[in-house]
């Protein structure tokens, strides 16, 4: 249920704070930074992300998911899952790059301990798709429903991430499956 949550939370990303400041317009020091930050990029040479924490202990990168979970998930609907952290849009050379996790909600308790995602991750595409608008966002839930695989590529800091969760049968469909020896 963790990977599900994990994926789905992951692909229903849309942006619920802003990390601009208000000030950040008025206040020459950050426009000096903002400045020398845009001359870098424009120049190719914008400086790397610091990485996130990796999460302690075991990390779960890959795994299965039971269809019926699946579906169920995908039932509720990505509000429930979104309530479950905060993300902001991410842009390198004025292009949508990713969604970054922002941090998780205490509310949803550890529905994501054990998942190798840390605060700072940022969501590139899920199964090959780029989540940019809420559209993009309703085509991979449709397409969840059908899917055998579910692959998450993320990126830490500027190293690349995968996470991958099959999508299996119920164990007792899987076990009543197979013939008799």
């Amino acid at each position: 249920m963790r990977q599900v949550c994990l994926v789905l939370a992951l692909a229903a990303c849309g942006p619920k704070v802003d990390t601009r400041s208000p000030f950040d317009e008025d206040d020459p020091r950050s426009r000096a930074a903002r400045d020398a930050e845009a001359a870098r990029a424009a120049q190719g040479d914008a400086a790397p992300e610091p990485a996130a924490a990796a999460p302690a202990g075991p990390a779960v990168r890959e795994g299965k998911i039971e269809r019926a979970v699946l579906t169920a998930t995908l039932d509720a609907q990505p509000g429930e899952l979104l309530q479950c952290f905060e993300v902001a849009a991410v842009e390198h050379g004025g292009k949508f790059a990713g969604w970054r996790l922002v941090r998780f909600i205490q509310r949803c308790g550890d529905r994501f301990a054990g998942l190798d995602l840390a605060v700072g991750d940022v969501l590139v595409s899920v199964n090959g798709r780029v989540i940019v608008k809420p559209t993009d966002l309703a085509d991979l839930w449709a397409e969840l429903y059908k899917t055998d695989v579910i692959v998450a590529e993320l990126r830490r800091g500027t190293s690349p991430l995968v996470l991958r969760f099959d999508v299996v049968p119920p164990v007792a469909a899987t076990s009543a499956a197979q013939p008799a020896p």
